[in-house]
């Protein structure tokens, strides 16, 4: 198994890609700490997770707050004794012109997109330094790589993540720490159909092929490291 043994945090875990990655993982022997906002969904994914035999610990967790972060995590170093791997999924949108973008949007947007990837990597990270080995997997999008109309607040949200892996990366990379980020294009999850209730579901990428994406990443040998992967819809 690719991942055996290994502790994997991952936010965003009741649905869509969170999901997915989390039964991705759990396939391949890690344990899984899923945390979201949404203790029905998160606690439904560690019932699937156990049915691989492998253990789930569902974490109520809102990601824009540094106490629930800090709390989620000491609760994963008492469960499991470690953490290697994090990944920062949890993530909203919220579309509208620029001149109609609400302040109180645009600072939602920021803290789930960008700071809750600040909060939860500045948590683990002194775990991951101290063991020498640790993988961390910022979910951006291709709106991260470029602007598109109405998405003022989510593009620089998922720009400033791509930047945030890299520094990342760059400042881990001497204790053993990789950090990757990964740009979907379109999504079939709830927020893609809440955003774009006109789309063509068939022609969107499927959550499970992002899981398989990261999971590759978390699983390369460590002469290797991929630091930014696009994903791209090619019937859109």
């Amino acid at each position: 198994m690719k991942l055996e043994n290994r502790i994997a945090i991952i936010t965003g875990a009741g649905r869509g890609i969170g999901r997915a990655t989390a039964l991705a993982f759990a396939r391949e022997g890690a344990d899984i700490v899923l945390a979201a906002r949404t203790e029905t969904e998160i606690n439904t994914v560690a019932k699937e997770i156990e049915q691989f035999g492998r253990r789930a610990l569902p974490v109520k967790t809102d990601v824009q707050y540094k106490s629930n972060v800090d709390a989620m995590v000491t609760q994963t170093i008492d469960t499991f004794g470690k953490v290697d791997i994090l990944v920062n999924n949890a993530g909203v949108a919220i579309h509208n012109p620029i001149e109609k973008i609400r302040e109180e949007d645009w600072d939602l947007t920021m803290a789930v997109n960008l700071k809750g990837v600040f909060l939860c990597t500045q948590a683990v990270l002194s775990h991951m330094y101290d063991q020498n080995y640790g993988h961390i997997v910022n979910v951006s999008s291709v709106s991260g790589k470029y602007g598109h109309v109405n998405g003022g607040s989510y593009c620089a949200s998922k720009f400033a993540v791509i930047g945030f892996t890299e520094t990342t990366n760059n400042e881990g990379r001497r204790y053993g720490v990789k950090a990757s980020v990964v740009c979907p294009g379109p999504v079939d999850t709830k927020m893609r159909r809440d955003n774009h209730p006109d789309d063509v579901i068939e022609n969107l990428t499927q959550p499970e092929d992002v899981a398989d994406l990261i999971l590759f990443l978390v699983s390369q040998s460590p002469r290797a490291h991929t630091l930014e992967t696009v994903i791209r819809t090619p019937l859109m």
